[in-house]
């Protein structure tokens, strides 16, 4: 099993069909024939046995305002295995390299937002009650602001020291 870590400006059109094929198996929902669902992410890391991708992790590094303090993220989108290689802690070990990467280089948190907690916080991720504000974007178009909770969603996990406060999370663009 190889894990890599590739800028999303790498990715030729043959591997973003196979990503495209990967997610669409794992979310049912997902956009045909697309390897991201609102927006690309920065870079991803990949799991591959032998030629066949059977992971992915999507990451944005940004700046987010939580309660008037900036910090610095990964936004972690996308996280799946295909059902054949589950169990066996690749999408562990991704996020293992991600949080090595966040601490080797100053970022503060890694964020993200799933409804099925158990797996992020065996992980170490925190469920937080945020209220936040984001960008939304329907259909390939800006959509407008919203403020609102995103009722138990959102899990953070500190690789440094400051601390996740309890009021407004202002992702400062769309969320991930």
């Amino acid at each position: 099993m190889q894990i890599q870590r590739l800028e999303e400006f790498q990715i030729e059109q043959g591997l973003q069909a196979q990503l495209g094929y990967l997610l669409s198996e794992c979310f049912p929902d997902y956009p045909e024939d697309r390897s991201f669902f609102r927006q690309l992410p920065d870079f991803r890391y990949l799991a591959w046995m032998d030629q066949q991708l059977v992971a992915h992790m999507g990451v944005e590094h940004r700046i987010i305002n939580n309660e008037e303090q900036l910090l610095r993220i990964f936004g972690i989108i996308d996280l799946c295995v295909a059902p054949a290689f589950q169990h066996q802690k690749l999408a562990s070990r991704m996020l293992h390299l991600l949080e090595q990467l966040a601490v080797d280089h100053g970022i503060d948190f890694l964020v993200l937002v799933a409804k099925d907690h158990d797996f992020y916080t065996h992980n170490g991720f925190e469920v937080v009650d945020n209220r936040c504000r984001w960008l939304m974007i329907h259909q390939d178009q800006t959509f407008g602001i919203t403020s609102r909770s995103l009722h138990r969603s959102l899990l953070v996990k500190a690789t440094g020291d400051k601390q996740w406060l309890p009021g407004l999370t202002d992702f400062l663009g769309h969320i991930f």
